[in-house]
């Protein structure tokens, strides 16, 4: 038993040795990129993260980017890390939540062809953001990551092309709604009705050129109020991600979280109730 412990560590020494060293980052930055400048970006901003971790010697994360880098040198689909691959913990796994349904959603509506550039930083700066909230141990390398995530989501979503405005009479009318998006227990992913609701409201909106739009999250009372804020700010993303997909812009779009006050149904604490599991559409001048 002791010679097989012994033949299996000799036979794991190169690529322990390989993890120590840290990736080439070298020459994956000089690999032809094989897809789209989408991918291009992808893979300067993954190379860049690579040699970032590996100067700090964390050569594990370094690894990762460099990996992910390579993928995007290949033409490979390489997408935003998901939550639970880090170990996240408190209010800021609902942050990064909402963060990355905003980024999937500029990636889905085709952000990669008008904005690029763009859409590949904010990408590699939310997995950046994550990396380090994981770590939790530098605030400014937390909030670095996340500005410049907040700043390139932005300009990808600036550079949306208008959607045609479908043609209006000249009298004022009246704004649309509200709309109201039902979700279901302990959760905040858009059902098939609900994504149809947040289509609906979107067109009304586009139709009336509706200068705000506010998305408000609610909760019922089951669970604990804390967990109950962060889970209706999520419900809220969910909804004003879907209202970008189908054309608003970023901008045009508060969202904000109630968690379990202002019930449409009144009920007592600790209570399931569909009706106030849900997201309010207002839509305003």
């Amino acid at each position: 038993m002791k010679f097989l412990k012994f033949a299996m560590a000799i036979a794991l020494l190169p690529l322990l040795a390989a993890c120590a060293a840290g990736p080439d980052t070298a020459a994956t930055k000089a690999m032809a990129n094989k897809g789209s400048p989408f991918h291009m970006a992808l893979q300067n901003e993954y190379v860049a993260l690579a040699m970032a971790e590996a100067e700090e010697y964390d050569m594990e994360d370094a690894h990762y980017f460099n990996n992910k880098a390579l993928a995007a040198a290949k033409g490979e689909d390489v997408g935003p890390q998901e939550l639970k691959e880090r170990n996240i913990k408190g209010d800021a796994q609902w942050e990064l939540e909402a963060a990355r349904q905003a980024l999937r959603g500029e990636l889905l509506s085709g952000a990669k062809d008008w904005a690029p550039l763009e859409i590949a930083r904010a990408q590699a700066m939310f997995d950046c953001w994550m990396q380090e909230q994981e770590e939790g141990d530098q605030q400014d390398h937390i909030d670095a990551c996340r500005i410049a995530f907040d700043e390139a989501l932005a300009k990808a979503s600036g550079m949306r092309p208008s959607p045609m405005a479908k043609p209006m009479a000249k009298k004022m009318m009246a704004m649309p709604g509200p709309y109201i998006v039902y979700f279901d227990f302990d959760s905040f992913e858009l059902s098939a009705t609900g994504a149809a609701v947040v289509k609906e409201a979107a067109e009304a909106a586009l139709a009336a050129e509706a200068g705000k739009v506010v998305v408000t999250g609610h909760t019922d009372t089951s669970g604990n109020a804390e967990y109950n804020q962060g889970l209706s700010r999520a419900r809220a993303a969910s909804v004003r991600n879907g209202l970008i997909e189908n054309g608003l812009k970023r901008d045009q779009v508060e969202r904000s979280g109630a968690g379990e006050t202002f019930p449409d149904k009144a009920t007592g604490d600790g209570v399931k109730e569909a009706l106030n599991r849900r997201v309010v559409i207002t839509i305003s001048r």
